[in-house]
């Protein structure tokens, strides 16, 4: 699925042959606060422009939400592109072990990647509400109760997440959701991975949509994608800690008169 992507750093947890804990460079997404510092990349570059290091406050949320949502426990698939008719209702019935891949299109004929997502559940935000204290503060506050609230028949899936008491292996394959990362870039980052559009049958190259469902099953295809991703020098990243939250910190921009962010921006 397409959608814009931020170049971040949090500490988590990667895999290559081991899972390592590190300092995490990624694309992602992430509406709330951040603060960041600037690459020097040209703006007319693939690469990013700053990097971004999330943090919470719910002074000035934001007006739009976190989707996917890929820190904590588990990462959290809650509404993009989901609709009652049309192509968007197939998301409102994945099932466990779906494939989602979020990105977005470049040039007709490739697919950007940032997050590779594997589903283990699902429940419908009316279900959620009847238990909704077991769901995470900040993933709540960010993304399903943000503003009005998501409608009640959206779709929360959770991610099926790298199981670190079953180490993945050849002798021991399965498959999870994660993130391409790297640990040292330094300051000038790196561009998302490019997949060939006609090579993972993503879509009909020029198609100009990206809600596409593919022939493949679904393992297959995962780790072919797996050894794509590695061959091109890149780690996964399995877990994400929460950003800091702290409603103490000031946000002046929101104050200054001739800004155009305002406290929803």
């Amino acid at each position: 699925m397409m959608h814009s992507g931020w170049f971040l750093k949090n500490l988590g947890d990667t895999f290559s042959t081991v899972p390592q804990r590190a300092d995490l460079l990624f694309w992602g997404e992430w509406e709330p606060q951040s603060r960041f510092e600037l690459t020097g990349n040209p703006f007319d570059s693939k690469l990013p422009h700053a990097i971004h290091y999330p943090i919470f406050s719910q002074r000035g949320q934001g007006r739009h939400n976190t989707d996917p949502f890929v820190f904590g426990e588990h990462f959290y698939y809650t509404n993009c592109k989901q609709k009652r008719t049309g192509k968007g209702k197939m998301l409102l019935n994945l099932q466990a072990g779906s494939v989602i891949l979020f990105g977005s299109e470049m040039d007709k004929r490739h697919f950007v990647l940032d997050t590779v997502f594997v589903v283990n559940s699902s429940e419908t935000v009316a279900d959620y509400r009847n238990h909704k204290e077991e769901y995470n503060d900040m993933l709540r506050q960010a993304t399903i109760d943000l503003g009005s609230g998501l409608a009640p028949w959206k779709k929360l899936y959770k991610g099926e997440m790298y199981d670190f008491n079953r180490h993945y292996s050849d002798d021991s394959p399965y498959i999870f959701s994660f993130f391409p990362c790297k640990i040292d870039c330094g300051k000038t980052g790196f561009e998302r991975p490019k997949l060939d559009i006609t090579k993972f049958k993503l879509q009909k190259p020029g198609a100009g949509t990206v809600l596409y469902a593919i022939d493949d099953e679904a393992s297959n295809f995962w780790h072919e994608l797996l050894a794509f991703l590695i061959n091109q020098g890149y780690s996964l990243g399995i877990k994400l800690d929460m950003p800091q939250n702290n409603d103490a910190i000031e946000f002046p921009e929101y104050l200054m008169k001739d800004s155009n962010c305002g406290m929803g921006c």
